[in-house]
Protein backbone atom coordinates (compact mmCIF):
# COMPACT_ATOMS: atom_id res chain seq x y z
CA UNK A 1 0.00 0.00 0.00
CA UNK A 2 1.10 3.57 -1.23
CA UNK A 3 2.31 6.36 1.73
CA UNK A 4 1.32 9.68 0.74
CA UNK A 5 3.08 12.68 3.06
CA UNK A 6 1.72 16.36 2.82
CA UNK A 7 2.00 19.94 5.19
CA UNK A 8 1.09 23.24 5.50
CA UNK A 9 2.39 25.75 7.52
CA UNK A 10 0.46 27.42 10.31
CA UNK A 11 1.11 31.11 9.05
CA UNK A 12 -2.06 32.66 9.62
CA UNK A 13 -5.89 31.89 8.96
CA UNK A 14 -6.54 29.10 6.15
CA UNK A 15 -7.68 30.77 3.26
CA UNK A 16 -9.00 29.31 -0.52
CA UNK A 17 -6.09 29.01 -1.66
CA UNK A 18 -4.82 26.04 0.81
CA UNK A 19 -7.85 24.83 0.30
CA UNK A 20 -8.24 24.55 -3.28
CA UNK A 21 -4.35 23.97 -3.90
CA UNK A 22 -3.82 21.45 -1.20
CA UNK A 23 -6.11 20.83 1.65
CA UNK A 24 -8.95 19.25 -1.35
CA UNK A 25 -6.24 17.29 -2.88
CA UNK A 26 -6.10 15.73 0.73
CA UNK A 27 -9.77 15.38 1.10
CA UNK A 28 -10.03 13.58 -1.97
CA UNK A 29 -6.65 11.46 -1.55
CA UNK A 30 -7.57 10.38 2.31
CA UNK A 31 -10.86 8.60 0.35
CA UNK A 32 -7.84 6.13 -1.33
CA UNK A 33 -6.26 3.11 -0.34
CA UNK A 34 -3.37 4.27 0.90
CA UNK A 35 -1.38 5.06 4.52
CA UNK A 36 -1.83 9.41 4.47
CA UNK A 37 -0.34 11.54 7.37
CA UNK A 38 -1.15 15.24 6.90
CA UNK A 39 1.48 17.45 9.09
CA UNK A 40 0.89 21.09 10.11
CA UNK A 41 4.61 21.71 9.85
CA UNK A 42 4.79 24.37 13.02
CA UNK A 43 8.94 23.96 12.73
CA UNK A 44 8.93 25.22 9.35
CA UNK A 45 7.04 28.20 10.57
CA UNK A 46 9.98 29.28 12.92
CA UNK A 47 11.66 30.45 10.05
CA UNK A 48 9.27 33.80 9.64
CA UNK A 49 10.20 33.94 13.11
CA UNK A 50 6.58 34.53 14.51
CA UNK A 51 5.56 35.37 17.63
CA UNK A 52 4.42 33.20 20.38
CA UNK A 53 0.84 33.64 20.71
CA UNK A 54 0.50 34.16 17.07
CA UNK A 55 2.15 30.60 16.32
CA UNK A 56 -0.33 29.25 18.90
CA UNK A 57 -3.27 30.56 17.52
CA UNK A 58 -2.15 29.96 14.10
CA UNK A 59 -1.40 25.78 14.77
CA UNK A 60 -4.73 25.57 16.45
CA UNK A 61 -6.82 27.28 13.71
CA UNK A 62 -4.75 25.46 10.74
CA UNK A 63 -5.95 22.06 12.50
CA UNK A 64 -9.56 23.04 12.67
CA UNK A 65 -9.60 23.52 9.08
CA UNK A 66 -7.82 20.03 8.71
CA UNK A 67 -10.37 18.49 10.51
CA UNK A 68 -13.06 20.49 9.18
CA UNK A 69 -12.34 19.87 5.25
CA UNK A 70 -13.59 16.47 4.11
CA UNK A 71 -10.81 14.47 5.11
CA UNK A 72 -11.43 11.02 6.27
CA UNK A 73 -9.96 10.85 9.57
CA UNK A 74 -10.28 7.57 10.08
CA UNK A 75 -7.76 6.82 7.15
CA UNK A 76 -5.67 9.52 7.76
CA UNK A 77 -3.61 10.88 10.38
CA UNK A 78 -3.20 14.25 10.87
CA UNK A 79 -0.50 15.37 13.51
CA UNK A 80 2.13 18.47 14.45
CA UNK A 81 5.39 18.10 13.44
CA UNK A 82 7.24 19.24 16.32
CA UNK A 83 5.01 16.33 18.10
CA UNK A 84 7.50 14.02 16.50
CA UNK A 85 11.33 14.84 17.11
CA UNK A 86 12.48 12.34 14.87
CA UNK A 87 11.27 14.82 11.79
CA UNK A 88 14.19 16.93 13.25
CA UNK A 89 17.20 13.98 14.38
CA UNK A 90 16.72 12.61 10.51
CA UNK A 91 16.81 16.12 9.19
CA UNK A 92 20.27 16.43 10.76
CA UNK A 93 21.31 12.79 9.35
CA UNK A 94 20.56 13.85 6.19
CA UNK A 95 22.11 17.43 5.85
CA UNK A 96 25.03 15.24 5.18
CA UNK A 97 23.95 14.16 2.10
CA UNK A 98 22.92 17.41 0.35
CA UNK A 99 24.99 19.80 -0.91
CA UNK A 100 25.38 23.77 -0.33
CA UNK A 101 25.25 24.60 -3.60
CA UNK A 102 21.74 22.52 -4.20
CA UNK A 103 20.52 24.72 -1.21
CA UNK A 104 22.25 28.01 -2.52
CA UNK A 105 20.12 27.55 -5.55
CA UNK A 106 16.40 27.21 -4.23
CA UNK A 107 14.12 29.79 -5.50
CA UNK A 108 12.31 30.08 -2.30
CA UNK A 109 15.32 30.76 -0.10
CA UNK A 110 16.54 33.60 -2.47
CA UNK A 111 12.70 35.21 -2.35
CA UNK A 112 12.03 34.97 1.75
CA UNK A 113 15.44 36.00 2.41
CA UNK A 114 14.22 39.11 1.53
CA UNK A 115 11.58 39.87 4.14
CA UNK A 116 12.59 37.06 6.86
CA UNK A 117 16.38 37.59 6.53
CA UNK A 118 19.27 34.99 5.68
CA UNK A 119 19.45 33.08 8.93
CA UNK A 120 20.63 29.43 9.18
CA UNK A 121 17.23 27.92 9.78
CA UNK A 122 15.56 29.73 6.09
CA UNK A 123 18.81 28.26 4.26
CA UNK A 124 18.70 24.47 5.28
CA UNK A 125 14.73 23.91 5.80
CA UNK A 126 14.66 22.31 2.69
CA UNK A 127 16.30 19.19 4.38
CA UNK A 128 13.88 19.09 7.04
CA UNK A 129 11.39 19.60 4.32
CA UNK A 130 12.71 16.04 2.98
CA UNK A 131 12.78 14.57 6.35
CA UNK A 132 9.27 14.88 7.19
CA UNK A 133 8.43 13.43 3.34
CA UNK A 134 10.89 10.47 4.31
CA UNK A 135 10.75 9.63 7.82
CA UNK A 136 7.42 7.86 6.47
CA UNK A 137 8.58 6.57 3.71
CA UNK A 138 6.35 8.17 1.37
CA UNK A 139 5.89 6.95 -2.24
CA UNK A 140 3.85 10.27 -3.06
CA UNK A 141 3.90 14.04 -1.95
CA UNK A 142 1.01 16.27 -3.06
CA UNK A 143 3.23 19.42 -3.88
CA UNK A 144 1.90 22.80 -5.28
CA UNK A 145 4.40 24.01 -8.13
CA UNK A 146 6.24 26.38 -5.67
CA UNK A 147 7.46 23.49 -3.79
CA UNK A 148 8.41 21.53 -6.99
CA UNK A 149 12.24 22.41 -6.62
CA UNK A 150 12.41 21.17 -2.71
CA UNK A 151 10.93 17.90 -4.06
CA UNK A 152 13.44 17.63 -6.20
CA UNK A 153 16.05 18.16 -3.44
CA UNK A 154 14.56 15.54 -1.40
CA UNK A 155 14.80 13.15 -3.96
CA UNK A 156 18.33 13.47 -4.98
CA UNK A 157 18.61 13.04 -0.87
CA UNK A 158 17.37 9.62 -0.81
CA UNK A 159 18.90 8.40 -4.09
CA UNK A 160 22.29 9.95 -2.86
CA UNK A 161 21.44 8.01 0.41
CA UNK A 162 20.40 4.93 -0.98
CA UNK A 163 23.59 5.16 -2.71
CA UNK A 164 26.09 4.85 0.40
CA UNK A 165 23.36 2.25 2.38
CA UNK A 166 21.37 0.61 0.18
CA UNK A 167 17.39 0.77 -0.52
CA UNK A 168 16.58 2.64 2.62
CA UNK A 169 14.14 5.20 1.00
CA UNK A 170 11.62 4.87 -1.75
CA UNK A 171 12.22 7.61 -4.17
CA UNK A 172 8.59 10.17 -3.81
CA UNK A 173 6.63 11.38 -6.57
CA UNK A 174 4.82 14.23 -6.86
CA UNK A 175 1.38 14.27 -7.28
CA UNK A 176 -1.54 16.53 -7.35
CA UNK A 177 -4.35 17.13 -9.86
CA UNK A 178 -6.19 20.25 -8.54
CA UNK A 179 -7.29 22.43 -11.57
CA UNK A 180 -6.70 26.11 -9.39
CA UNK A 181 -2.79 24.35 -8.70
CA UNK A 182 -2.06 27.97 -7.65
CA UNK A 183 -5.17 29.95 -6.58
CA UNK A 184 -4.35 34.27 -7.13
CA UNK A 185 -4.84 37.26 -4.86
CA UNK A 186 -8.72 38.37 -5.99
CA UNK A 187 -6.85 42.16 -6.02
CA UNK A 188 -3.37 41.19 -7.50
CA UNK A 189 -3.88 38.30 -9.99
CA UNK A 190 -0.58 38.74 -10.82
CA UNK A 191 0.39 37.31 -6.92
CA UNK A 192 -0.16 34.27 -5.08
CA UNK A 193 -3.06 34.22 -2.73
CA UNK A 194 -1.16 34.80 0.47
CA UNK A 195 -1.91 34.64 4.21
CA UNK A 196 -0.40 38.35 4.54
CA UNK A 197 -2.02 41.21 6.12
CA UNK A 198 -0.68 43.26 3.30
CA UNK A 199 -3.85 40.96 0.63
CA UNK A 200 -6.69 41.31 3.01
CA UNK A 201 -9.14 42.67 0.55
CA UNK A 202 -7.69 39.88 -2.35
CA UNK A 203 -7.68 36.87 0.36
CA UNK A 204 -10.74 35.12 0.80
CA UNK A 205 -10.37 33.28 4.34
CA UNK A 206 -12.05 30.50 5.78
CA UNK A 207 -13.53 32.72 8.64
CA UNK A 208 -15.05 35.29 6.21
CA UNK A 209 -19.13 35.51 6.58
CA UNK A 210 -21.13 35.12 2.92
CA UNK A 211 -20.90 39.16 2.53
CA UNK A 212 -17.17 39.43 3.12
CA UNK A 213 -16.54 36.59 0.21
CA UNK A 214 -19.28 38.27 -1.88
CA UNK A 215 -17.91 41.85 -1.38
CA UNK A 216 -14.30 40.46 -2.72
CA UNK A 217 -15.50 39.08 -5.82
CA UNK A 218 -17.59 41.65 -7.12
CA UNK A 219 -14.85 43.76 -6.58
CA UNK A 220 -12.28 41.44 -7.84
CA UNK A 221 -9.70 42.43 -10.09
CA UNK A 222 -10.21 41.77 -14.19
CA UNK A 223 -9.41 43.78 -17.17
CA UNK A 224 -11.13 46.36 -20.06
CA UNK A 225 -12.16 43.74 -21.94
CA UNK A 226 -15.56 41.84 -21.98
CA UNK A 227 -15.13 38.13 -23.04
CA UNK A 228 -14.97 35.61 -20.33
CA UNK A 229 -12.45 33.07 -21.57
CA UNK A 230 -8.91 31.52 -20.19
CA UNK A 231 -5.84 33.59 -20.92
CA UNK A 232 -3.18 33.73 -17.90
CA UNK A 233 -1.05 36.15 -20.10
CA UNK A 234 -3.80 38.48 -20.48
CA UNK A 235 -6.73 37.75 -18.70
CA UNK A 236 -5.10 36.87 -15.29
CA UNK A 237 -7.89 37.91 -13.08
CA UNK A 238 -10.21 36.03 -15.32
CA UNK A 239 -8.22 32.87 -15.79
CA UNK A 240 -8.06 32.73 -11.87
CA UNK A 241 -11.72 32.95 -11.25
CA UNK A 242 -12.22 30.19 -13.69
CA UNK A 243 -9.76 28.11 -12.04
CA UNK A 244 -11.62 28.56 -8.94
CA UNK A 245 -14.71 28.05 -10.13
CA UNK A 246 -13.24 24.92 -12.28
CA UNK A 247 -12.43 23.43 -9.61
CA UNK A 248 -14.69 24.18 -7.05
CA UNK A 249 -17.25 22.43 -9.12
CA UNK A 250 -15.39 19.36 -10.39
CA UNK A 251 -15.14 20.77 -14.16
CA UNK A 252 -12.90 21.53 -16.75
CA UNK A 253 -11.95 25.14 -17.34
CA UNK A 254 -13.20 25.04 -21.42
CA UNK A 255 -16.97 23.97 -19.55
CA UNK A 256 -16.51 26.95 -17.48
CA UNK A 257 -15.75 29.03 -20.37
CA UNK A 258 -19.02 27.62 -22.06
CA UNK A 259 -20.92 28.28 -18.87
CA UNK A 260 -20.26 32.12 -18.82
CA UNK A 261 -19.75 32.17 -22.29
CA UNK A 262 -22.51 35.04 -22.68
CA UNK A 263 -22.14 36.64 -19.52
CA UNK A 264 -21.19 39.56 -18.12
CA UNK A 265 -17.80 39.94 -16.08
CA UNK A 266 -20.46 41.32 -13.06
CA UNK A 267 -22.72 38.28 -13.21
CA UNK A 268 -19.62 35.83 -13.42
CA UNK A 269 -17.88 37.36 -10.71
CA UNK A 270 -21.27 36.63 -8.92
CA UNK A 271 -21.45 33.05 -9.93
CA UNK A 272 -17.80 32.57 -8.53
CA UNK A 273 -18.63 34.13 -5.47
CA UNK A 274 -21.78 32.07 -4.42
CA UNK A 275 -20.09 28.91 -5.39
CA UNK A 276 -17.19 29.77 -2.94
CA UNK A 277 -19.86 30.68 -0.35
CA UNK A 278 -21.21 27.01 -0.75
CA UNK A 279 -18.08 25.36 -0.96
CA UNK A 280 -16.49 27.19 2.29
CA UNK A 281 -20.52 26.57 4.20
CA UNK A 282 -19.88 23.13 5.71
CA UNK A 283 -16.05 23.64 6.13
CA UNK A 284 -16.79 26.82 8.53
CA UNK A 285 -19.91 25.15 10.23
CA UNK A 286 -17.27 21.95 10.80
CA UNK A 287 -14.82 24.51 12.14
CA UNK A 288 -17.03 25.63 14.60
CA UNK A 289 -17.74 22.53 16.24
CA UNK A 290 -14.39 22.28 17.37
CA UNK A 291 -12.79 23.35 20.52
CA UNK A 292 -9.25 24.42 20.70
CA UNK A 293 -9.08 21.54 23.74
CA UNK A 294 -10.55 19.06 21.41
CA UNK A 295 -8.06 20.20 18.40
CA UNK A 296 -4.85 19.83 20.79
CA UNK A 297 -5.92 16.62 22.39
CA UNK A 298 -6.56 14.97 19.27
CA UNK A 299 -3.47 16.25 17.83
CA UNK A 300 -1.44 14.50 20.94
CA UNK A 301 -3.35 11.33 19.83
CA UNK A 302 -2.62 11.38 16.45
CA UNK A 303 1.46 12.37 16.84
CA UNK A 304 1.15 8.69 19.03
CA UNK A 305 -0.06 6.79 15.86
CA UNK A 306 2.71 8.66 13.21
CA UNK A 307 5.29 7.98 15.97
CA UNK A 308 5.22 4.17 15.38
CA UNK A 309 5.81 5.30 11.95
CA UNK A 310 8.97 7.68 12.59
CA UNK A 311 10.35 5.10 14.83
CA UNK A 312 10.58 2.24 12.56
CA UNK A 313 12.37 4.21 10.13
CA UNK A 314 14.74 5.95 12.61
CA UNK A 315 15.70 2.46 13.58
CA UNK A 316 16.50 1.47 10.10
CA UNK A 317 18.62 4.73 9.44
CA UNK A 318 20.89 4.19 12.46
CA UNK A 319 21.58 0.60 11.81
CA UNK A 320 21.88 1.17 7.92
CA UNK A 321 24.67 4.39 8.86
CA UNK A 322 25.84 2.24 12.04
CA UNK A 323 24.58 4.06 14.79
CA UNK A 324 22.94 1.18 16.51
Amino acid sequence: MKTVFSGIQPTGIVHLGNLLGAINNWAKISKEESNNYFCIVDLHSLTSLPKRNELNSSIVSTSKALFSSGIDLNNSIIYLQSDLPQHSYLSWILSSYCQIGELQRMTQFKEKSSSHGTHAGLFTYPILMAADILIHKANEVPVGEDQTQHLELTRNIAERFNNYFGDVFPIPEKTGNSIAKRVMSLRHPDKKMSKSADDLNGTVYISDSKDEIMKKFKSSVTDSESEIRYDTESKQGISNLLEIYSSINNISIDDSEKEFSNSQYGEFKIAVGESVVNFLNPIQENFNEYSDEKVLDTLKENATKANESADKTISVVKEAIGLN
